[in-house]
């Protein structure tokens, strides 16, 4: 495995809710990152939250990376899974989806890692293997 390093921008963010029953707010979320580091590119992704009321959270979402990776080009999509407690516990997986990789990339597998500051600045660490 290979690790690098950087940051990324929200570029755009667009939410629209389908269900505000009570107990939890659901929204289709939209929305594109600008990556620098280790990976530079772009993305789009899709997601689907869960806002309870109790300040807990969940969401599942696809994202499509185009770019590079340490100078290697192509595209891959990246599966998302977290939750999340009112105290800030929780759990976050961010993986490439198998077989999802193109151009230089192709046969790419990793993970990778989100961290977000209190002033909502984005950085990761992708934990990567290629052919």
């Amino acid at each position: 495995m290979t690790t690098t390093t950087g940051r990324f921008d929200l570029t755009s963010w667009a939410e629209d809710a389908y269900d505000d029953a009570d107990g939890a707010r659901l929204l289709k979320v939209q929305n594109t990152k600008t990556f620098e580091g280790g990976i530079s590119g772009t993305s789009s992704t899709e997601l689907l939250q869960a806002i309870a009321g109790d300040g807990g959270a969940a969401y599942v979402g696809m994202e499509r990376v185009a770019g590079e990776i340490d100078g290697r080009k192509g595209t891959f999509v990246l599966r998302h899974s977290a939750s999340m407690t009112a105290d800030g516990g929780g759990d976050m997986r961010v993986d490439v989806v198998p077989g999802s990789a193109t151009g230089d990339l192709a046969g790419l597998t990793g993970e990778l890692t989100i961290t977000m500051t209190p002033e909502r600045e984005h950085s990761y660490s992708f934990a990567y293997s290629l052919p």
